[in-house]
């Protein structure tokens, strides 16, 4: 049983951790409210840019055959696969981690099948976590791309995925990372990044595309449009993790505050016990010693 000088100790320890997690609960708190701002703004800008994207390839005489766009009929196997895997840099944020590692760990499990796949990685703890697995392929970690994100560090990323697909490196590009729902919830989201799915990239569910009248061509319009969608779509899949690495951080840190409260509570409890043990005892002996000088 520890005495009375641990608990009293213990207790200073919890409390001083108490006051540690509540401050970076208010921290990560204003940090989420910045970034939930950022992906609240560029989420209809990112559906638009997509929807705008199929409208103009639905016009006559485009020629949306690239090697960045998706064919019909594509190979489904035998193929080299690249997943990029989004996490933090750092901790102390829940399960919002190691649910990308996870959902990870089933995906290249179930596509095995269709080829090899190689990992990349933004984010150290999930480079960390799979650096060393003889059954996972490594590909390349990017950490100038952690830490605070920016459209200017989306786009180069961007470029160098599109790059190691352009150059044969891969045959698909695909994206996992947390999708921001509010402050307690995330969800797994694994996107197609590479080639691009037309068929896909809006929710409209127009019968018949409209005739447009496009300046200066709807060819070199399209053509701007796919540059800048890869872009835009990386950024805004970053946002969601940032927010979401946020929101998984403050709840974390408030239940961790909780349960500091709780420890200090108990520790609390069971020191004026032993306290109040103690001076019963002294009493004890007191009286006892009295009634035995009494006696004699």
């Amino acid at each position: 049983m520890p005495s009375i000088k641990d608990l009293k100790k213990r207790i200073g320890t919890v409390k001083n951790t108490q006051q540690t997690t509540r401050a970076m609960k208010m921290v990560s708190a204003a940090k989420l409210r910045r970034a939930q701002d950022a992906i609240l703004a560029n989420r209809p800008y990112a559906k638009q840019l997509r929807h705008l994207l199929k409208l103009v390839s639905s016009q006559p005489n485009i020629q949306a055959k690239g090697k960045l766009i998706q064919s019909e009929g594509a190979e489904a196997e035998n193929r080299k696969i690249l997943l990029l895997v989004v996490t933090s840099d750092r901790g102390l944020c829940g399960g919002f981690n190691s649910n990308v590692i996870r959902g990870t760990q089933r995906w290249v499990k179930k596509h095995r099948e269709r080829g090899e796949v190689h990992l990349a990685f933004v984010g150290r703890k999930g480079y960390e976590f799979f650096r060393g697995r003889k059954d996972f392929a490594m590909d390349q970690y990017f950490p100038e791309a952690g830490g605070k994100v920016t459209f200017a560090k989306a786009r180069k990323l961007a470029d160098g995925l599109i790059g190691k697909f352009v150059d044969g490196q891969f045959h698909e590009v695909h994206v996992i990372y947390n999708e921001f729902k509010n402050a307690v919830s995330q969800i797994v989201r694994t996107e197609q990044f590479l080639p691009l799915a037309l068929d896909a990239a809006s929710e409209s569910s127009d019968a018949v595309a409209p005739m447009l009248i496009v300046k200066p061509a709807t060819q070199a319009i399209f053509d701007s449009l796919v540059d800048k969608s890869f872009a835009t779509q990386l950024f805004r899949m970053m946002l969601d993790s940032q927010a979401s690495e946020h929101g998984a951080r403050m709840s974390a840190m408030e239940n961790a505050t909780k349960n500091a409260g709780g420890m200090i509570k108990k520790l609390t409890l069971q020191y004026n016990k032993q306290r109040q043990a103690g001076i019963t005892k002294e009493l004890l002996e007191i009286i006892a010693g009295s009634e035995s000088q009494k006696a004699s």
